[in-house]
This record gives structure tokens, C-alpha cells and sequence, in this order.
């Protein structure tokens, strides 16, 4: 009936862990564990055989005697716990075999989700990139265009210089024109007034004055064709100076709409950008924080040094074979102290195995100075190992002791460890 129940705490284990995702080197720290389970269950039922039996040869010619025989009843309580035996066996491998494809799966599942958003966050730098090219493009764009700017102001001010240069020369001109209108006028009187002398020096007089007034004329025709050609000249300027002016205006409200509108774009997209940003980089700070935590789970295996423990006596295992999540204060505190001391909430598995050559003794588990289980060592002459497996709840602070229920001699390093691995939080 024990080895029965044993058989039984072992499936219920196993289906418990069904839900939890564990790494591979978990699976096989347990598989070892439930493997070791089994082997010591085997030799139980071979120790109940020749208990219950003296022998499996059917002797006809001697009578049976006084001793105990095997039954019936004993020998259907054997196959029955075989056949369960088998049964839990192959469920075990099913289990853990199933329980490896799920981590494979999500591993595989977790790498691709990082590679994705690594992806993701090499175009999105990509597309930064491009838009940075595109802006400093647009700032090339503007600085040409304020250039050319500069370049009409500079032959907008020439055209006002010349401008201003042919305005003085026309009211010069006029001023001429005045001046030769009043010198026309002045010969106009002279000529009315020699008319009226008949002497051949009066006219000789006339004649000089009639061509000087023919030459002045001339000369105020001529000087009449420059004005005309300077205005036309002063008109033409000054429609190249409006038609000028009128592309400038309409260039800079072009250049002014097309990088604002372009200004606007790109905010509105490096905003984007950098709220997808933002995005991806909590997406795989949190990934990277799950992965951090998996793997700082609590794991350690401790080993006693060989020596004779009295009843009542603190198993110290103060050797460190393994750990795993533990800083050096609480490796030091486990090495001082002899148990170990959970340092963070979640579900462990415990697991004790104690080698001895004691015939008969057991160890007591506790949690917290309450009993968390017995290990029956029920020994001959030569040395055996007893495991004790569980999956309890465990606090900050909680402790977890062995202690010798009677005068046992326990075999250190690697021949007894005791192990707790953290499984969730």
C-alpha cells in the first residue's frame, strides 16, 4: 500500500507540471528524479516477493510446511501494481515528451516574435534614414532658393540704381529743352525785330542768327529723340523690374507652401516613427524582462558532508554543488546554516536523496517547523539511496530543514543532495 501511494504522489506530480513551461535541462533533472523513483519502487516489489514467498519453484515431493506462502490474493496485488507501474511509465514519457515540444514551440515561438521586432526596428531606422535624407534634400532645396533670392534682390537694387540714374539724366534733359526753348524764343523776337531793318549789315546780322536758330533746332530734335529713347528704355526696365519682382513673390509663396507642407509631412511621419518606435521598444523590454526572469529563477543542489547524525540533529547541507537566482549573502547564509531559505514567492519542487548504509532509521521534512514529510530507510548491509520528491508553495523566508529521526550515518557529496527549483512565480 505504501509503494501503491508513492506511485500515485508521483502521477499527480507529473500532471501538475503539465501546465508549466520548463527548459530542457529542468526536464531532465526531474526525469532523472522520477527514474530514480522508480528504480527504488522495483526493488521494493522484488523485497515484497521473497517476502511473501519463499521461492517460486514448485517442489511435489516434500509436503508444504508451517511458513508463509503466497496467496492469491497477493499474487493479483503484485501484477495489478505491475501493470500500474507500466502504465505510469509510459504516461510519464508521453508526458514528458509532450512537455518538450511545448518549450520547443514556444522557444521557436519567442525567437521568431524577437526576430520579428528586430525586423521591424532595422526598417523602421531605415525609414528614419530616408526621411532624414528627404529633409536635408528639401534644406538644400531652400538654401538655393533663398540664394536666388538674394541674387534677384541684388538685381532688383541695380535696376532701382539705374533707374534712379536715368531719371536724372531726363530731368537734366529737360532742363536743356527749357533752356532751348528760351533761347528759341529769345532768336524768334531778335528775327521779328530784323526784319525791320533794310541795311546789309542788319542782314547779314539775320542770316547768322537764322542759321545759329536752324543749327539750335537741329539740336533740340535731337535731344527730343534721346528723351523719347530714354523713356521707352525707363518703361521697358521697369516692366522687367515688375515682371521680376512678380516671380520672386510668386517663387518664395511656392518654396514657403511646398516646405511647410513638406515641414508638416515629415512631423506628422517622425511622430509615427517615433511612436512605433517607442512602441517596439517596450514590446521587447518586456520580452527581454521575461527572459531575464525565466532565467533567474531560483535553482540549487546542496550536498551533506559524510558524518553519523544523532535523533533530532539539523542535516547540514552546507556543500554547494549547483545554484542558480542567488546572491552570494544567501549562498553564504545556506553554507552557515545547513537549509536552504526561499528568497522568492512561487512553486518548487523539492527534492531530497539521502544515501546510507543504515538497517533502519528515517529523516523528517520540515517547512517552517511543520512536517512536510517522512524518509523511511530501511536498509540492509550495503549502501541505498532514498528520495523524497514534492511540490509545495513556498514564501519569503520560508525554510525547508531535514532532521534524522534516529541515529543514521549519511554519505556526503555526491552520494545525497537536496534540490529546489523554482517552477513558477
Amino acid at each position: 500500500m505504501p509503494i501503491l501511494m508513492s506511485n500515485l504522489g508521483v502521477t499527480f506530480i507529473f500532471r501538475i507540471t503539465l501546465s508549466i513551461n520548463l527548459d530542457f535541462k529542468t526536464f531532465d533533472y526531474v526525469e532523472h528524479i522520477i527514474r530514480q523513483l522508480l528504480r527504488i519502487k522495483m526493488f521494493f516489489v522484488f523485497i515484497l516477493l521473497f517476502i511473501c514467498c519463499d521461492g517460486f519453484l514448485i517442489d511435489t515431493t516434500n509436503p508444504p510446511g508451517s511458513g508463509q506462502y503466497m496467496t492469491d490474493k497477493h499474487y493479483k496485488f503484485l501484477m495489478d501494481f505491475v501493470i500500474e507501474e507500466r502504465q505510469a511509465r509510459v504516461h510519464l514519457e508521453d508526458v514528458v515528451t509532450q512537455l518538450q515540444n511545448e518549450l520547443v514551440k514556444t522557444q521557436t515561438a519567442l525567437g521568431n516574435k524577437l526576430h520579428a521586432l528586430n525586423k521591424e526596428n532595422n526598417t523602421i531606422a531605415q525609414y528614419v534614414k530616408d526621411l532624414k535624407n528627404k529633409t536635408e534634400v528639401l534644406d538644400n532645396r531652400l538654401l538655393d532658393v533663398e540664394s536666388e533670392n538674394i541674387q534677384l534682390k541684388m538685381e532688383l537694387d541695380s535696376l532701382r540704381k539705374s533707374h534712379s540714374a536715368l531719371e536724372v539724366q531726363y530731368h537734366q534733359i529737360k532742363q536743356n529743352y527749357a533752356t532751348f526753348e528760351n533761347k528759341t524764343h529769345y532768336f524768334n523776337i531778335e528775327i521779328q525785330s530784323l526784319k525791320q531793318l533794310k541795311s546789309v549789315a542788319d542782314l547779314q546780322a539775320v542770316f547768322r542768327i537764322s542759321n545759329q536758330t536752324d543749327h539750335l533746332e537741329h539740336e533740340l530734335q535731337n535731344t527730343n529723340s534721346q528723351i523719347v529713347v530714354l523713356q521707352s528704355s525707363d518703361n521697358a526696365r521697369k516692366q522687367d523690374f515688375l515682371a521680376l519682382y512678380n516671380k520672386t513673390m510668386v517663387t518664395e509663396q511656392s518654396m514657403n507652401s511646398q516646405f511647410q507642407s513638406s515641414e508638416t509631412i515629415n512631423k506628422a511621419r517622425i511622430q509615427k516613427v517615433a511612436a512605433d518606435v517607442s512602441q517596439n521598444s517596450i514590446k521587447v523590454a518586456k520580452a527581454l524582462g521575461d527572459i531575464t526572469a525565466y532565467n533567474q529563477r531560483t535553482a540549487v543542489s546542496l550536498y551533506p558532508a559524510a558524518k553519523e547524525y544523532s535523533a533530532g540533529s539539523t542535516i547540514m547541507f552546507t556543500g554547494i554543488k549547483t545554484s542558480n537566482g542567488l546572491n552570494s549573502t544567501r549562498l553564504a547564509d545556506i553554507q552557515n546554516k545547513g537549509y536552504f531559505t526561499c528568497d522568492e514567492d512561487g512553486q518548487y519542487l523539492i527534492s531530497v536523496s539521502i544515501t546510507t548504509h543504515t538497517a533502519s532509521g528515517y529523516v523528517i521534512l520540515y517547512k517552517n517547523g511543520n512536517v512536510l514529510g517522512y524518509m523511511h530507510l530501511q536498509h540492509e548491509t550495503n549502501d541505498e539511496l532514498t528520495t523524497f520528491v514534492s511540490l509545495e508553495r513556498l514564501s519569503t523566508g520560508d525554510t525547508v530543514t531535514a532532521k534524522a529521526g534516529g541515529k543514521i550515518f549519511i554519505h556526503g557529496n555526491n552520494y545525497s543532495v537536496f534540490s529546489a527549483l523554482q517552477l513558477t512565480t
